[in-house]
């Protein structure tokens, strides 16, 4: 499983400057996202969020796989992606508010007419981390890192998304959200200088369920925030175009299906190798950041 595909912007004298990263540092941690035959897989990171200058607008854009031929990357044969929150949310905010506000964040994506796709909570996780199991149980997790953020991440992302996908189709197999506790402090009011619990979820799930960025101005799925910033945590048409158009109605499996393997909430893995610390996770598509500036002025590090 191909783990080398980092991309980011950052401002360079005012302009946006994308960033290919051919191989990155990779843990031996990150190393074990492998996945064997049936399946041929990889996992893909998508940007989060820059607080950048605008590009002309462009209509939303599905993300695809890494390997040619590019396939589009979506949810198969299921009417729902099923997600789990790890038990311990953000260290910053009340466990129910918390909750509450991941959970409006996916809801987002849960009401809008002439789709079929829904996301689907499972009870909470006490143990998470990214990645795709081909032999037991896996998860979709939310996740705090609270501890550390392994420096092959964006430096400033706040949230990182990992899908891990079938190279033959782009079905994706499994995706996991990690938010960045370490460099940023998280809010569910949308106070001046807080990471929105449930504005950047709301972005991070439509990388989950298979979107990329896009140019036009306001969309959710735009890769630009700012501190305070809760104009994501409702789609514009933009993001309800792409959904529908990747999960018409008129499509509906009329299943919901979990992930293979089932429910894993502890990160136990068939030779019962046991889990990571609470918070924990690994991988991601899909970070957000602020432009370095920003990021300087309101990091904060916990010891």
């Amino acid at each position: 499983m191909n783990t080398d595909k980092h991309r980011w912007l950052r401002l360079s004298r005012g302009r946006p400057v994308v960033l290919h990263r051919g191989s990155p540092a990779v843990s031996p941690r990150n190393r074990h996202r492998s996945c064997s035959s049936p399946y041929l897989c990889s996992s893909v990171f998508i940007c989060g969020f820059l607080l950048l200058l605008v590009s002309p607008a462009a209509a939303w854009e599905q993300a695809f796989t890494r390997e040619e031929p590019r396939q589009p990357l979506h949810v198969k044969d299921s009417n729902c992606l099923q997600v789990t929150l790890h038990d311990a949310c953000s260290e910053d905010v009340a466990p129910a508010d918390c909750g509450a506000a991941v959970q409006a964040g996916m809801d987002a994506w849960n009401v809008v007419p002439g789709s079929y796709f829904r996301f689907q909570s499972t009870a909470q996780a006490t143990c998470c981390r990214a990645g795709y199991q081909r032999e037991g149980a896996n998860a979709n997790c939310i996740s705090w890192r609270e501890d550390s953020w392994p420096a092959e991440y964006p430096p400033a992302g706040i949230g990182l998304t990992t899908i891990t996908y079938d190279v033959a189709g782009g079905a994706i197999l499994d995706a996991d959200i990690e938010l960045n506790g370490v460099g940023f402090q998280f809010g569910t009011t949308c106070a001046t200088g807080l990471a929105d619990v449930q504005n950047t979820v709301t972005h991070e799930a439509g990388h989950m369920l298979g979107l990329d960025h896009t140019d036009v101005p306001g969309a959710t799925m735009r890769s630009r925030s700012y501190p305070g910033d809760c104009d994501l945590r409702s789609l514009e048409a933009d993001d309800t175009a792409g959904l529908v158009t990747i999960y018409p109605s008129a499509s509906d499996p009329g299943i919901c299906r979990g992930p293979a393997g089932g429910v894993n909430l502890d990160c136990s893995t068939p030779d019962d190798c046991g889990c990571r610390a609470a918070g924990a996770g690994r991988g991601g598509p899909g970070w957000l950041a602020l432009a370095a500036a920003a990021v300087l002025a309101r990091r904060r590090r916990r010891s």
